[in-house]
């Protein structure tokens, strides 16, 4: 089965080597930009300032610019400094969706999942488990807004596992410690709790409680500030085409990058702690 996205970008970021083609340059949205921007550019202008602004993302990640460095694009090109909320509730389930029927859905519809499998592990990464490859049926693997979740979905009979699959597509995937989230989330869609550890998972309201779709258990907690990080920049680069994007329409469409970058920050975590500690004295 051909697809229209490559499976990993053909230049490489050493910050970010398991990146997708989120981190390659496509062109915004100017019309969108003079209506919801808050920027000073004028139409002949914008081209080239958001070229400049992938450039230097490309610079921050390497590890060549520092995050200030972007600021200034953030604020010429209209982009929110502090994204507004999803303030819609979630609609509950009746069933469950179980990820190892995601999993399913993701080896018989996405080629070569092996190999994207690292858009949600990272390069050095274990044995897939379900929950990963779960992780990876709502990445855009299929082509240009088609996922293995809607391949899957298309040839479905059973209606009731597909309409909980839209229950679960609203929920924002999110880093958990004992089922508390640990990143900004709207008080509509944060669970009371649930299952103990450290993951990244989607919690989905399942009949009058909750349930974790898509999960992915965390060696160690990852440092929150760099992780935050990384997710504003790729806010502000979501909305270079739309800049109603909410903080949660970050956390669904670049899941990938969420999962990469809390499981290469739980291995830094995770080998900082193995390390020992100052010699005494020093």
């Amino acid at each position: 089965m051909s697809h229209a996205v490559d499976i990993l970008p053909a230049l490489l970021n050493p910050g970010d080597p398991a990146a997708g083609d989120e981190s390659l340059y496509s062109v915004g949205n100017a019309e969108n930009y003079a209506l919801y921007g808050s920027g000073v550019l004028s139409p002949a202008d914008y081209p080239a300032a958001e070229l400049a602004f992938h450039v230097d993302v490309q610079r921050w990640l390497a590890g060549d610019l520092p995050f200030l460095g972007l600021l200034s694009h953030r604020d010429r090109l209209g982009l929110d400094v502090r994204p507004h909320h999803d303030t819609r509730p979630l609609l509950p389930s009746e069933i469950a969706l179980p990820d190892e029927v995601l999993a399913d859905a993701v080896e018989n519809e996405v080629p070569e999942a092996g190999v994207l499998i690292e858009r949600i592990l990272g390069e050095h990464h274990p044995r897939p488990t379900s929950g990963a490859l779960a992780a990876l049926a709502w990445v855009e693997t299929l082509g240009p807004n088609r996922r293995g979740v809607d391949a899957w979905a298309d040839g479905e009979r059973d209606r009731k596992l597909v309409s909980a699959m839209r229950r679960v597509d609203r929920a924002p995937p999110c880093l958990y410690h004992d089922g508390v989230p640990l990143l900004p989330l709207s008080p509509s869609m944060r669970p009371p709790g649930g299952p103990p550890g450290v993951y990244v998972a989607r919690a989905y309201r399942l009949g009058s409680g909750w349930a974790f779709s898509s999960r992915v258990d965390l060696a160690a907690l990852p440092a929150i500030p760099p992780l935050l990080r990384r997710l504003r920049v790729e806010g502000w680069r979501l909305r270079t085409r739309e800049r109603r994007a909410t903080w949660e329409d970050v956390l669904r469409q670049r899941s990938a990058v969420l999962y990469r970058a809390a499981v290469e920050g739980a291995a830094r975590a995770q080998l900082k702690a193995a390390l020992p500690g100052p010699m005494p004295g020093a």
